[in-house]
C-alpha cells in the first residue's frame, strides 16, 4: 500500500499540490517581513535570570542550615541595591560617629555624602560610601576610637561585628561550617591565591568527618566554635551551652594534636544576650557575630545577589559571614574576592581583625 503523499488533505488530494506549492515561500517572506516591522516598535525584553538558586549542598547536615529569614527579607527577586562601581572609598560607621565629622575627615559636604548614600541610617557598622574626590578613611589625621581589648570593640545583637581598625582597607572572610563536598575544594583555593580565612566548625559534623579540621589548619586557616548542635542557644541553660562548647573544642583536638576553636565563638543564628556572652567568656571565647551577612543561606539567593550584596555593604575593617558551600556562593565568591583584590583590600583572619 503506498504511503500517503505529502500535502495530501481532504481538499484535492495530490493533484492540487502544483497548484499551491509556489505559494508557500510567498507567504513565508510575507510572514517574515510583518514580524520584523512588528518587532521595531517592541521594547527589548530583560534576559532571563538563570543563576544557580540556593540549595543545600549534598551531605550538608539538615542542622547546619540556618533558620529561614522572615518572609518580608527572603531575597526572592533581585532587591533594590546601591551601584557599587569600582573606585569608591567606603567606610564603617563607628558608634558615636556623626556625619559632620565624617565630612569633615573626608574633605566633603554632608550633602554631598547623603547624596551618595541616598539610604543613609547612622546605624553603627552599617557601610557608606564617600563620594568621588573625598580623603580616603585610611588617609584621615583624626585618631581612631580608642580600643585596648576586645571587649571594647563594637557589639551588636550578633556579636562583635566591625574590626580595631575601620580606616584601612582589610576585610576578614568567615563560614560556618559542618560537612559539604566542596568545602575542602574551598579552603585549598583561598589558600592559593594567598588567603587566610576563618572557619566556625559545627562538633556534630566532626563526629564523622574529622578531617574537616586538618583540611582547614593544612591551609592555613583559622579555627573558631560554631557550637555542637546548631541549636539557639538563648532557649538552653548554662550547664547545655557549656557542654556545647565543650564538646566541639574536645572532638576539635581528637581530630587534630594541637588544635583549638579558642578564642573564638559564632552563636548559631547569631543568637546572643548578655547571658550567652558570660557563658562563653568563662569558657575562653569571645563572640564574634559579622559585619556583612552575604545570606549565602536564604531561600531562592542567587550567585548575583550574594556579589551585590556583599559588595554594597563591604567596609574597611569589616567581618563577612559566609556558610557551607552551595551554588550559589560558589559562583559568587571568586567575584567577590576579584572585586575585593582589584579595590585594595587585604585579607586577614578574624582574630587579626579584631586585634587592638
Amino acid at each position: 500500500m503506498p504511503s500517503t503523499p505529502p500535502f495530501d488533505d481532504d481538499r484535492g488530494g495530490p493533484q492540487r499540490r502544483g497548484g499551491v506549492l509556489w505559494l508557500l515561500p510567498a507567504a513565508m517572506i510575507l510572514a517574515g517581513l510583518v514580524l520584523l516591522v512588528a518587532s521595531q516598535g517592541r521594547p527589548a525584553q530583560p534576559a532571563v535570570d538563570l543563576s544557580a538558586e540556593h540549595a543545600v549542598a549534598a551531605g550538608a547536615a539538615p542542622a547546619e542550615i540556618p533558620a529561614a529569614a522572615p518572609a518580608a527579607d527572603r531575597a526572592t527577586a533581585t532587591p533594590r541595591l546601591l551601584p557599587t562601581p569600582d573606585g569608591y572609598e567606603a567606610y564603617c560607621l563607628w558608634p558615636g560617629d556623626v556625619i559632620s565629622q565624617i565630612a569633615h575627615n573626608a574633605g566633603v559636604s554632608e550633602q554631598a555624602i547623603l547624596a551618595t548614600n541616598p539610604h543613609w541610617t547612622g546605624q553603627a557598622g552599617s557601610a557608606i560610601r564617600l563620594p568621588p574626590g573625598s580623603i580616603p578613611p585610611s588617609q584621615w589625621s583624626a585618631p581612631l576610637p580608642a580600643v585596648t581589648r576586645v571587649e571594647d570593640l563594637p557589639f551588636g545583637i550578633s556579636g562583635h561585628y566591625l574590626g580595631r581598625d575601620n580606616r584601612q582597607k582589610r576585610v576578614a572572610l568567615s563560614f560556618d561550617v559542618g560537612y559539604a563536598e566542596g568545602n575542602k575544594a574551598l579552603k585549598e583555593t583561598l589558600a592559593a591565591r594567598g588567603i587566610r580565612a576563618t572557619f566556625f566548625v559545627l562538633g556534630g559534623a566532626l563526629v564523622k568527618h574529622p578531617d574537616i579540621i586538618g583540611q582547614i589548619l593544612d591551609n592555613g586557616h583559622e579555627l573558631g566554635n560554631h557550637s555542637y548542635t546548631h541549636d539557639n542557644m538563648l532557649t538552653m541553660d548554662d550547664s547545655m551551652i557549656r557542654w556545647e562548647l565543650a564538646t566541639t573544642e574536645q572532638l576539635t583536638q581528637q581530630a587534630f594534636p594541637g588544635a583549638s576553636t579558642k578564642p573564638l565563638l559564632r552563636a548559631p543564628f547569631g543568637a546572643i544576650d548578655e547571658r550567652v556572652v558570660q557563658i562563653a567568656s568563662g569558657e575562653g571565647y569571645h563572640v564574634i557575630g559579622w559585619t556583612v551577612d552575604s545570606r549565602d543561606w536564604t531561600d531562592n539567593i542567587t550567585g548575583d545577589i550574594i556579589y551585590q550584596r556583599v559588595v554594597e555593604h563591604v567596609c574597611p575593617g569589616a567581618i563577612i559571614a559566609f556558610h557551607d558551600v552551595n551554588p550559589a556562593n560558589a559562583a559568587a565568591l571568586p567575584r567577590i574576592l576579584d572585586y575585593l583584590e582589584g579595590n585594595g583590600y587585604q585579607f586577614v583572619t578574624v582574630s587579626e581583625i579584631l586585634a587592638p
